[in-house]
C-alpha cells in the first residue's frame, strides 16, 4: 500500500558538550525546509511531502541539502533515510553510517525488498522477549513474519500485538510527524482547605493526582522517566522526593 508521503529521518551525532540551545537551533534550521518537524532524542523527523515542489528537488536532493546545512552551520554530522512512513525511515536510518543517506521508493516492491531480509527485532514494538518467542517458531526475519497469517501471530502474541506486528511487517504505519514538542514535564497539585492530619486523606489525594497524570500521559502518548512528589507543610517548609523509573 503506497502512502504518497516522503518522510525524512535524521540521526544526529551531537557532541557530548553540546549547547543546551542546539536542539532548538536545529529545529529552526529544519523548519526552513518544512514546517512539519518533530525533534527526537537523537535526531528528527521531517515530512517532506509538500516540500519537493517548493524546493524543486526530489527527496534525496532535499536530504543532501539538509545534511550539508546542518554540518555547515552547526558542525553536526548526520545519517539520513527517506521513506513513505516514519517506521520505514527510522529502520533505514539506523543502518546508515554518518554522512550517508538512502531513499526507499514508495512502492510495494521496494518496501518488500527492504523489509524482508531485516531481523524481526528491528520492527518497532518487538523487544528481546518477543523476538525470542518468535524465534522459537522459526520467525527470525521480517520476511518470515510476513509469510505467517495474522491469526497465527495473534495466537502467539495476543490480538493487539499480533495485528500490529502483521501490519508493521508489511510496511504499514499510520503514525504522522507531530511538530508539537512534548512537554519536558507534567504536573498536578492539590491544596487542602485546612491543615490535614489524616493519612488516609493524604493517600486518597496522592492516588487521585497519580491517576490524573496517568490519564494525561496516555492521552498524549507520552511516557515518564521519573516521578517527583513535593509535600508542603503549614509552616511553609516542604519535603521533595524523586525517583527515576527503571
Amino acid at each position: 500500500m503506497m502512502s504518497g508521503r516522503s518522510i525524512l529521518r535524521l540521526s544526529f551525532d551531537l557532541p557530548p558538550d553540546a549547547d543546551a540551545e542546539l536542539p532548538e537551533r536545529l529545529r529552526r534550521l529544519l523548519e526552513d525546509f518544512t514546517p512539519r518537524v518533530q525533534l527526537l532524542e537523537d535526531g528528527a523527523l521531517l515530512d517532506l511531502t509538500g516540500a519537493t515542489r517548493w524546493w524543486q528537488r526530489d527527496a534525496r536532493g532535499i536530504t543532501e541539502l539538509v545534511q550539508l546545512r546542518v554540518l555547515a552551520y552547526f558542525g553536526v554530522r548526520s545519517a539520513a533515510a527517506v521513506a513513505g512512513t516514519p517506521m520505514l525511515a527510522a529502520m533505514a536510518c539506523a543502518l546508515m553510517p554518518l554522512g550517508r543517506r538512502t531513499v526507499i521508493d514508495d512502492s510495494p516492491e521496494a518496501i518488500s525488498s527492504f523489509l524482508r531480509p531485516r531481523l524481526v527485532r528491528e520492527l518497532p514494538g518487538v523487544g528481546g522477549k518477543t523476538a525470542a518467542l518468535l524465534g522459537e517458531y522459526g520467525l527470525h526475519t521480517v520476511g518470515d513474519v510476513t509469510d505467517v497469517p495474522q491469526h497465527t501471530l495473534q495466537r502467539l502474541l495476543g490480538a493487539r500485538a499480533g495485528r500490529a506486528l502483521h501490519e508493521h511487517a508489511r510496511g504499514h504505519d499510520t503514525t504522522v510527524v507531530d511538530p508539537t514538542p512534548a512537554p519536558a514535564s507534567l504536573s498536578t497539585e492539590h491544596r487542602f482547605p485546612r491543615d490535614e492530619l489524616d493519612p488516609a486523606a493524604h493517600r486518597r489525594i496522592l492516588l487521585t493526582l497519580a491517576d490524573d497524570l496517568g490519564a494525561r500521559l496516555r492521552a498524549t502518548d507520552q511516557i515518564a522517566t521519573g516521578v517527583t512528589s513535593t509535600i508542603r507543610y503549614a509552616d511553609l517548609t516542604a519535603t521533595r522526593r524523586s525517583r527515576t523509573l527503571p
